[in-house]
């Protein structure tokens, strides 16, 4: 599997993508300080904010079933009970019919002694047993033997599936992953909260699956009036619906009321999206009481949504984290004035800084941060930064830092020949091996990299040497210089294993790189690119999912999209992928992958019932000249309702398309011609098809009796060695009706003996009749070897016996006539036997 470096080509991408390697450049997975200015520091372009989307506390809802659905116990069929019958299966009726009975004590020891022993009835065993236990109020017993007995398959497999997990619910509050049209639906609201509608057709707890049915829709219920009252609030919240909602939850947000916290919530949520904060900081303040982690949410939703209300948050709650918030808030909005200002407020001179370097404000940076008292290194390097930005004299932090931290005075005396490029001028500046060996790598000069750094062991020389190292080709080299103290040192260790194909060892280390720093989405590229190159291409796929969901702006992002829509239907919902697929056309409408991105999306809507767009874009493609015509000629076909319009659009492609295509289009013609009755140009298009496929055109050939059609595809296929039961069986039909005796000689040695014993009889009949017996009776023998208990096993050996008396050699003709199948004579054969033995001597070897 190759990856090529210049990332995905259309037909390796699209068509074999699971035939690519992922190898990397290292000139692009690195990033190389090829700068002919100082690189401008950056502050965080995020701050980080506490905080997240409206809680969904639908799956805190639903309910567990009020009532336990089961598929009922049959009577064991039979009459009695026979003592040649297993213990266990014994066991397993007395116990049901004492279970059916409602003596559950006498069924439970029958039905217990299964358990102590390998037995197949142990499953319906354990759900019998699961069902007295339900029925005595011992639900966790009932819960074991369910669970034990939904491991296998059995009659009631599917009843005791849906007992154990309604318990594990009520018992434990979840429900476990599964396949089940209903209980899958509750896993994947509790665990995932995702909704869709159960299938309640083929489930047991029916009653149960309409109530979910109606959770889902949001429908009231009444046996569970409160769930389903509160989650049609909750949907109509979600669908702006916001009076409806407002209603139900009011009713709720009483004090004697169940689920009183959810509707406070919500009706705060409400209260927001009116505009109404005064009232959403009044039910926060009533949630406070009853539900404080509900309260925080609700409170972090108003502070959220402006700085204003951040404020107003901080001056209601005295939190001063609200404060800050505001700030926060504008700088990850880019307002960097506004968060300057909060910042200002709120005594954080750090963040007031960001923002002021953000806005391109060196000048106010660096009077903030002189005006600071105390100052720490990071203070001192931003003053530095922003005095050389702010083009202001730099002899005083340059003073101030000369003893404290001189790699820095040594730095910024330096960068004046480097802002010009000159690196060379800028190594005689440089007294700091660091700087003097970034020179060398900005001139691509590594290993002299790895000479001034040699025995130097803080954070970027190390990282440099690795990366020189890696630039050398020596990756075990870069790791040396390597620990695992920063996101950037994680994902060179992961590169270097890669480099190596230890995919295993990267993967560890690219995982270990935080999402949110600057190497977190190559990190996550490449564990996709590592688990491809282990063939785990279904890991490597939600790898690439999660770079598009977490990077949408970043040109990784572009790499993930086209991987995705590479991969197979299953691995991408419908929906994701045409969403996909429309956003990448309209920013790419004219990239090389279009043309394949097209026909997926016209598959998409096809399979959605939207045949006209489909047509529209399929129709595109041909007569554009695409890449891919004759494959949307095929699609075309395949939407085609009237038949011979669809003869038309598959016989082009028959014609001009590929061989693959060409094949494809013969195959649905093949069934279009049959559909439509027309045998003869089925089978003049079969017969360019595989061997079976001829085979297939030889049948129909036979069977609409063109026996000259028939006999040149029966030679072609017996000059292959192409051998089938069926295709014997219609050489023999063929061989009736033209009597060629190259197709009989094929018959001879059919696997099928009674054909071959027939075919080799009609030879020996033909040969006798040419006046060959002696040929004949070597067939005849043949068929006294090989073919005993065919049909005509001793109409032949009678045949040879006539053969010998006719050559006068009796005692031969009284020997062979000893192998007759005695068991298998007929009456007339049988007389017929007896009366030559009385008349030949007796078979005596000499």
């Amino acid at each position: 599997m190759f990856r090529l470096i210049t990332l995905f080509s259309l037909s390796l991408l699209l068509i074999a993508f699971s035939q690519i390697k992922k190898e990397f450049d290292l000139r692009v997975e690195i990033v190389a300080k090829e700068v002919e200015e100082k690189p401008k520091l950056s502050p965080p372009q995020n701050l980080p904010l506490k905080g997240s989307e409206p809680m969904d506390l639908s799956p805190r809802l639903l309910e567990p079933p009020k009532e336990i659905e089961f598929i009922p116990v049959a009577r064991v069929e039979g009459n009695g009970l026979s003592c040649g019958e297993p213990r266990d299966a014994i066991a397993y009726k007395v116990g049901v019919d004492y279970y059916l009975k409602g003596d559950f004590l006498r069924a439970e020891r029958e039905l217990s002694s299964i358990l102590t022993m390998p037995s197949p009835y142990r499953p319906m065993a354990e759900y019998v047993l699961g069902l007295i236990k339900l029925k005595e109020g011992q639900r966790s017993e009932a819960f074991k033997f369910f669970e034990n007995s939904c491991r296998v398959p059995h009659r009631y497999r599917g009843s005791a599936c849906e007992l154990y997990y309604a318990l594990n619910f009520e018992l434990k509050g979840s429900v476990p992953k599964n396949e089940n049209p209903l209980w899958s639906v509750l896993y994947e609201i509790k665990e995932k909260k995702t909704y869709r509608e159960p299938n309640c057709q083929e489930v047991v707890f029916k009653n149960y699956c309409n109530y979910v049915l109606d959770f889902v829709k949001g429908k009231v219920r009444e046996e569970y009036r409160d769930s389903t009252t509160l989650r049609r609030a909750i949907l109509l919240f979600q669908t702006g619906k916001l009076d409806e909602a407002e209603k139900l939850l009011l009713e709720y947000s009483k004090p004697t009321k169940p689920y009183r916290d959810v509707a406070l919530y919500y009706l705060g949520l409400i209260a927001l999206k009116k505009n109404d904060t005064n009232k959403a900081y009044q039910y926060a303040s009533l949630l406070e009481t009853i539900n404080r982690e509900y309260a925080n949410f609700l409170y972090s939703q108003i502070a959220q949504r402006d700085v204003l209300l951040a404020r107003i948050t901080y001056s209601v709650t005295k939190d001063p984290s609200f404060l800050e918030l505001a700030g926060i808030i504008a700088y990850n909005r880019g307002d960097y004035q506004l968060a300057l200002s909060n910042f200002l407020e709120a005594k954080n001179i750090k963040y007031a800084v960001y923002s002021a370097i953000r806005m391109g404000d060196y000048k106010t940076a660096y009077s903030l941060l002189e005006g600071k008292r105390e100052k720490d290194r990071e203070d001192y390097l931003w003053l530095l930064e922003s005095a050389y930005w702010a083009n202001l004299p730099m002899e005083e932090p340059l003073k101030a830092v000369r003893g404290r931290y001189p790699e820095l005075y040594k730095e910024y005396l330096g960068w004046s020949f480097f802002r010009k490029g000159d690196w060379l001028s800028a190594l005689g500046y440089f007294d700091d091996p660091y700087y003097r060996a970034l020179s060398y790598y900005n001139l691509k000069r590594y290993e002299d990299v790895l000479r001034v750094l040699r025995g130097i062991d803080h954070p970027k020389a190390r990282l440099l040497k690795a990366k020189s190292a890696l630039f050398l080709g020596k990756p075990a080299l870069a790791r040396s210089f390597l620990t695992e103290s920063s996101p950037e040192e994680l994902y060179l260790l992961g590169l270097s294993y890669f480099m190596e194909g230890k995919y295993e060892r990267s993967i560890d280390y690219f995982r270990k790189v935080p999402k949110d720093s600057p190497f977190g989405a190559r990190a996550l590229m490449k564990t996709g690119d590592a688990l491809y190159n282990l063939g785990k291409v279904d890991s490597a796929k939600q790898v690439y999912w999660e770079v598009l969901k977490n990077f949408p702006e970043d040109p990784l992002a572009s790499q993930a999209t086209l991987a995705l829509l590479g991969m197979e239907e299953r691995e991408l919902p419908p929906s994701e992928r045409e969403k996909l697929i429309r956003s990448y056309l309209q920013k790419e409408p004219n990239s090389p992958y279009a043309p394949e991105l097209k026909y997926q999306l016209a598959d998409l809507l096809i399979k959605r019932g939207e045949k006209r767009e489909a047509e529209k874009i399929l129709i595109e493609l041909f007569e554009g000249n695409s890449p891919l015509k004759y494959k949307a000629l095929l699609k075309l076909a395949s939407i085609e309702e009237d038949k011979r319009n669809r003869a038309v659009l598959l016989y082009k492609v028959y014609k001009e398309g590929s061989s693959e295509e060409s094949a494809i289009a013969r195959r649905e013609l093949v069934k279009l011609f049959e559909e439509l009755g027309d045998l003869q140009s089925m089978a003049e298009l079969l017969e360019g098809g595989d061997l079976s496929d001829k085979e297939r055109a030889m049948q129909i050939y036979a069977n609409i009796k063109k026996w000259d059609r028939a006999l040149a595809i029966a030679n072609q296929l017996i000059s292959l060695g192409y051998r089938s039961p069926s295709f014997d069986n219609t050489l023999w039909k063929i061989y009736e009706n033209t009597k060629d005796r190259n197709i009989l000689t094929a018959l001879t040695k059919s696997q099928d003996i009674n054909l071959s014993a027939k075919a080799k009889l009609e030879m020996a009949k033909l040969l006798k009749a040419e006046g060959k017996p002696k040929e004949a009776l070597e067939y005849l023998v043949d068929i006294s070897l090989n073919n005993k208990g065919a049909q005509v096993y001793n109409s032949a050996i009678l045949e040879g016996v006539q053969i010998f008396l006719e050559l006068r050699l009796r005692r031969d003709a009284s020997c062979f006539l000893e192998r007759v199948d005695a068991n298998t004579l007929s009456r007339e054969e049988r007389v017929k036997i007896e009366r030559l033995k009385k008349e030949l001597p007796k078979c005596e070897v000499r």
